[in-house]
């Protein structure tokens, strides 16, 4: 396997791991206590990677096939952008500058902590399979839409696949780390007796 998708795939599981070392033991009131007026629980940074995980699926699903089709293959190692890179930098945890989630990326208030995990970890690992299947396509000229924008944009706007990849695994990092600091606050609810 290509060495860019190895580390990626990498991410992804360690990004799995780190939110299962998060939830472990945690009641739903854990799950869904915000540390302020304004922030996110728990539940609410992991809903809202389940929410924009889910919409890669289909725009990653389909660059790869077009990738295939057209035969844009390479071995790497791949460099991208100037705004891929400085997109990816922005969402590196741990945060430095704060985003407003647009209104579709919006996580619900109160969520299921079993069914939420469990969603994550199936996206995750449709995601995984995905970056897999991506082996020997060329990670920077295979270009992907990106369904966040609005529609006359992604006319013009694409990212590389691997950037893209490389995104949703810093993305999810930023988030659970949010989700890590959260559980570390000072006034976390006890676990229940």
């Amino acid at each position: 396997m290509n060495e860019d998708l190895g580390i990626l795939i990498a991410e992804f599981d360690a990004n799995v791991s780190h939110l299962e070392s998060i939830t472990v033991g945690l009641s739903r009131e854990q799950f869904n206590w915000r540390p302020a007026e304004g922030a996110w629980s728990i539940g609410e940074c992991i809903s809202h990677l389940n929410i924009v995980n889910a919409g890669h699926i289909v725009p990653l699903r389909s660059a790869i096939e077009s990738g295939r089709a057209s035969g844009i293959t390479g071995a790497g190692p791949y460099h991208y952008g100037f705004l891929s890179a400085k997109f990816i930098a922005n969402m590196a945890p741990p945060a430095k500058k704060k985003f407003k989630a647009p209104k579709a990326y919006l996580p619900p208030a109160d969520a299921d902590p079993a069914a939420t995990i469990a969603e994550y970890r199936r996206v995750s690992a449709e995601l995984r399979k995905l970056a897999a299947s991506a082996d020997g396509l060329d990670l920077a000229r295979v270009k992907t839409d990106l369904p966040a924008l609005p529609a006359l944009l992604r006319i013009f706007v694409k990212m590389p696949l691997g950037a893209r990849l490389t995104l949703i695994a810093t993305h999810d990092g930023r988030h659970l780390w949010q989700a890590e600091q959260v559980r570390n606050h000072p006034q976390f609810p006890a676990s229940p007796k």
